[in-house]
């Protein structure tokens, strides 16, 4: 398992995004980003989460777990602009249709936790 520092460096670079740019983003100063950087001291949980949303990657990713690297919210907007796109077209009609269906499902699990 990679470590988080690892992971941090490897974000960063696929970003083109440095540690100061992270560290504004991510609301964490530069100081913390460098020891995470460097391994020398280990994030906690809400510096992970916030520098998992700066980075546009999922938390377990970054914590080193065999996951993917997109988050959620990433993958969701990739399916937002195949379907505005056209992209959607390319699918097969019972493709369209699960793709839909999951859609809905995402929907209804949100209006779920916001009751």
């Amino acid at each position: 398992m990679e470590e988080i520092k690892d992971r941090l460096k490897k974000a960063l670079e696929e970003r083109n995004m440095t540690a100061a740019e992270l560290s504004k983003r991510s609301g964490i100063g530069k100081g913390s980003i460098s020891k995470y950087l460097s391994g020398f001291v280990i994030p906690k949980q809400n510096a992970i989460g916030d520098m998992a949303k700066a980075l546009n990657v999922s938390p377990a990713w970054l914590l080193g777990f065999d996951v993917e690297m997109k988050s959620q919210q990433n993958r969701a907007q990739e399916v937002s602009e195949a379907i505005f796109t056209g992209k959607i077209e390319k699918l097969t009609v019972a493709n369209q249709a699960r793709l839909m269906s999951y859609y809905q499902a995402l929907l209804d699990s949100q209006e779920d936790d916001e009751k």
